[in-house]
């Protein structure tokens, strides 16, 4: 996959996780989010004639003269339609220091109004990747949705952009041995479905080996 262009970037490192909430010794190391449009899978920019020119279909005569010498073929890129794809991708970055290997955890990346200490937006995400004891790794997810929807009043002031407290949130913890830990704040059922989920990946992987 291609990326056009990356933009409005966010980082907060550790900003405004809760010490009780943390599962014993996995620390959040990073946050970060940003928004990508991407390109077409068709499209290949790499694709640039020998002679550095592109020739113009469209000035082309259909009644070309035969022995006219010219052989350079036609090269174009691929149109790119008016509208490309936004994505916005959202990373957590954590350290696993205790004893116990990882297998899959549950996260929130949280946006939360530093005036009002009220949540703006709630981004919630499954991540099944191994991390070993003292080792750290990057979870990431991506969703069509920006990080808030925030309606700016007419008192909002000459701020063009909002400003938010970022935070952290795991969940729900499964670990190599087959326990979990989870979030005394967190849904219903949601350390059952991140068990569920990671036997059908398991089993989707396993179908795909020869």
């Amino acid at each position: 996959m291609v990326f056009l262009c990356s933009a409005a970037a966010v980082t907060s490192f550790g900003q405004g996780t809760t010490a009780s909430l943390l599962p014993p010794n996995i620390e959040i190391v990073k946050l970060k989010w940003e928004r990508q449009v991407r390109l077409p899978r068709n499209f290949d920019p790499t694709v640039i004639p020998a002679n550095g020119t592109f020739s113009d279909p469209s000035s082309r005569s259909s009644s070309n003269p035969a022995g006219s010498g010219n052989s350079d073929p036609i090269i174009t890129f691929p149109r790119i339609p008016s509208r490309l794809p936004v994505l916005y991708v959202y990373s957590l970055r954590i350290k696993n220091a205790g004893p116990k290997a990882i297998e899959g955890i549950a996260w929130d990346y949280l946006f939360i109004d530093p005036n009002l200490n009220v949540e703006l937006g709630r981004h919630q995400f499954l991540s099944y990747t191994a991390v070993p004891s003292n080792k750290s790794v990057k979870l990431q997810g991506q969703l069509r949705s920006p990080p808030t929807r925030v309606v700016r009043t007419s008192d909002s002031g000459r701020n063009t952009e909002p400003k938010f407290t970022e935070r952290g949130v795991i969940e729900c913890v499964l670990y190599a041995d087959d326990t979990v830990w989870k979030n005394p704040r967190a849904r219903e059922g949601l350390c059952e479905f991140l068990k569920s989920e990671r036997d059908i990946v398991k089993r989707k992987h396993g179908a795909v080996k020869p």
